[in-house]
């Protein structure tokens, strides 16, 4: 796949650059740059096949970059600091959005990604199933909390516990802060990353993660982080322990 980098720093941009070609094969770096306008210029020069792009570009970004661009079908790997402009790039409909620093099994699984999509499926020009991909990889870092008012992305290390509360579910996040979501919990039993999250109770999912300590004489309980107390149904008290020894 002929491919572009565009990364302002140039430390960041030779080590994208040792990565790719050191573990991609499927990549073919034709060139990179570390600016908005230059990006322009090669890929109207070079119509790549896949795109990598930091999102903030000195004084532009990312964004500006693919609206200036005249072939809109093309593969967009997102690489960046930057984390509050996921949203925003899967409007986009970019193929995966990868934060540094940079895992080397994160980036191979991107470039996999591409290499077994149709090429250049139109991933810009508004491909559903190329999105619907994009927030499956995105699973791995996000949690889709849905409500009437609004759809939030919450990373996983955010996520103390969710609580039942009926047929919603009630997002218990760091800091104190709360979200109510229209789905149930066992929804999102299914829907969560199982390595980060357990139900251990009829009424709460535990982020594994924040779990400080598990008491197994008093009631059996687990202590969070951050003070809070939930209770651990009998039944699912050896599963828990067995299921943290295996993790």
């Amino acid at each position: 796949m002929k491919t572009i980098v565009v990364e302002d720093e140039l430390n960041n941009l030779n080590l994208l650059s040792h990565f790719l070609k050191k573990y991609c094969p499927e990549v073919d770096l034709v060139a990179s740059c570390q600016t908005k306008d230059e990006g322009v210029e090669l890929f109207n020069q070079l119509n790549p096949d896949l795109l990598f792009l930091d999102i903030v570009l000195e004084e532009n970004t990312a964004f500006e970059l693919l609206e200036e661009i005249e072939h809109k079908d093309v593969n967009v790997i997102f690489v960046t600091a930057f984390d509050e402009y996921a949203l925003k790039a899967f409007r986009y409909h970019a193929v995966d959005y990868l934060l540094k620093p940079l895992q080397i099994d994160e980036l191979v699984d991107a470039v996999k990604r591409v290499k077994e999509q149709d090429p250049k499926s139109n991933f810009l020009n508004g491909d559903p199933k190329a999105l619907s991909e994009s927030l499956k990889s995105m699973g791995n870092k996000y949690v889709i909390v849905s409500n009437i008012d609004k759809v939030n992305f919450v990373k996983n290390e955010e996520i103390l516990y969710c609580k039942s509360s009926g047929r919603y579910t009630e997002f218990f996040l760091t800091g104190g802060r709360k979200l109510l979501a229209s789905k149930s919990l066992g929804e999102y039993e299914s829907l969560l990353n199982p390595r980060f999250f357990f139900r251990i109770h009829k009424s709460y999912i535990v982020n594994l993660d924040k779990i400080s300590n598990i008491n197994k004489k008093a009631g059996n309980y687990c202590e969070l982080k951050d003070g809070s107390y939930l209770p651990i149904s009998r039944r699912r008290m050896e599963s828990l322990i067995q299921y943290i020894n295996t993790m």
